[in-house]
């Protein structure tokens, strides 16, 4: 039975999700690292439960098994199986878990054969879990805040400046036009006097007039120079709607409400399953909100800053809204260093 179990251990490993880690983790540390995703976890002999899965002991690979499983450049690793026993939470909740477990502790996840690295995914996020949506305008105003930028009140009172100008000027053009009148009435017997002058200066214009239009562009053309001024305006128009800009905040509403701004996105949505730590903390929810914060893959964030930076947007809106924050694999995060990975030596 020993030696089937054996020669059946690679298969069972490289199936998956196996956690593949650089050293062996005490029994206590790897359960206060479960806890984060399922504050129920529990010991059960040694091995561990949580969410439907059992985390089995820690078998040691040595550099021959390690072959076996594709792995060349190490000599020894610890083995955590994860197996799923019950309905997980949410669809591949034993493979969130063992990347999230490896992503602790400078590990790999190994799963239908490929020995990923959680560390390299560029999936990462920060995300808030709430019972409800909250107010489109106050999570704006918020984030404008958090992210530090401009108040959207800037362009009303350009608008209002605008709009006062504009009056003044109808009223100085009004009376403009009645200073005009009043001239015109004083001066009607010298009108009269020089009709006949008018008539002459009135026939030279008609002539220039039909010589200018002999010179100008068919009304084909025309039109074909008006569309193509038309559509150069409309494209413009559409890169400035489309670009986020740095120093504002892009809000797109639909199924999902999109707020971009400073090289960060939040995303809101309706989530119908979602990670275990979170129906422990909202036990009767059945669909819930999740705010997801991550960096933009085109923006100026770099090292660390990439989870740091949402990391910190994602837990101050936690605190502002009153729910758990949770990482890309449904462990609960506390400080946004938490969201760094472990450094391998």
């Amino acid at each position: 039975m020993g030696l089937l179990s054996n020669l059946l251990l690679p298969g069972r490993l490289r199936t998956g999700p196996t956690v593949l880690l650089p050293a062996k983790v005490k029994p206590d540390a790897l359960l206060e690292a479960v806890q984060l995703a399922d504050p129920t976890a529990a010991q059960d002999g040694e091995e561990l439960l949580a969410a439907g899965t059992r985390i089995h002991a820690p078998l040691e690979l040595t550099a021959d098994l390690l072959r076996k499983l594709s792995i060349e450049d190490e000599e020894r690793l610890w083995a955590y199986r994860v197996v799923a026993e019950r309905p997980l939470p949410m669809d591949y909740y034993d493979k969130f878990l063992a990347a999230g477990i490896a992503y602790r502790y400078g590990g790999w996840s190994l799963c239908e054969g490929s020995a990923d690295d959680p560390a390299e995914d560029d999936s990462r996020l920060a995300a808030v879990y709430l019972p409800e949506m909250p107010d489109q305008e106050e999570l704006a105003a918020l984030l404008r805040g958090l992210l530090r930028l401009p108040e959207a009140t800037e362009t009303a009172e350009t608008t209002e400046a605008t709009e006062a100008a504009g009056t003044t000027a109808e009223a100085e053009t009004e009376e403009a036009e009645e200073a005009e009148v009043a001239a015109a009435e004083e001066t009607a017997s010298a009108e009269a006097a020089s009709e006949e002058a008018a008539s002459e200066e009135a026939a030279s214009t008609e002539a220039a007039s039909e010589s200018a239009a002999s010179d100008e562009t068919t009304p084909e053309a025309g039109s074909e120079a008006a569309t193509d001024d038309t559509a150069s305006e409309e494209a413009a128009s559409e890169e400035e709607v489309d670009e986020p800009g740095k120093s504002g905040l892009v809000v797109q509403a639909g199924q999902s409400i999109v707020y971009t701004g400073a090289d960060i996105q939040v995303t809101a949505s309706y989530e119908t399953r979602f990670p275990a730590v979170v129906a422990g903390l909202l036990p009767y929810a059945t669909e819930v909100v999740r705010i997801a914060v991550r960096a933009l893959e085109d923006g100026e964030l770099e090292g660390d800053d990439l989870v740091l930076e949402p990391g910190k947007v994602a837990l101050a809106l936690g605190s502002a809204l009153d729910g758990p924050v949770v990482d890309a694999w449904g462990f609960q995060i506390l400080e946004a260093e938490d969201l760094l990975p472990a450094r391998r030596a």
